[in-house]
């Protein structure tokens, strides 16, 4: 799978509970345990990447419970 195929897959999980959430919700989002086809590592830099980028807000961050 493509890096960006990888990255839309976490988007699209991101994007659905955002569609069931109120405005303004804190949407919690498990590394490892969201995407069957993703690594929990693959899905940690996912995240940090789209938080670096601005797209995303990482709020709370247990990346080291991984490791």
């Amino acid at each position: 799978m493509k890096a960006e195929e990888k990255i839309y897959k976490v988007l699209e999980k991101i994007k659905s509970k955002i569609d069931l959430a109120p405005t303004g919700s804190t949407i919690n989002y498990r590394a490892g345990l969201e995407i069957n086809e993703l690594g929990t590592e693959e899905e940690i830099l996912i995240l940090n990447k789209l938080a670096d980028d601005g797209i995303i807000e990482v709020t709370q961050n247990f990346a080291n419970e991984y490791m």
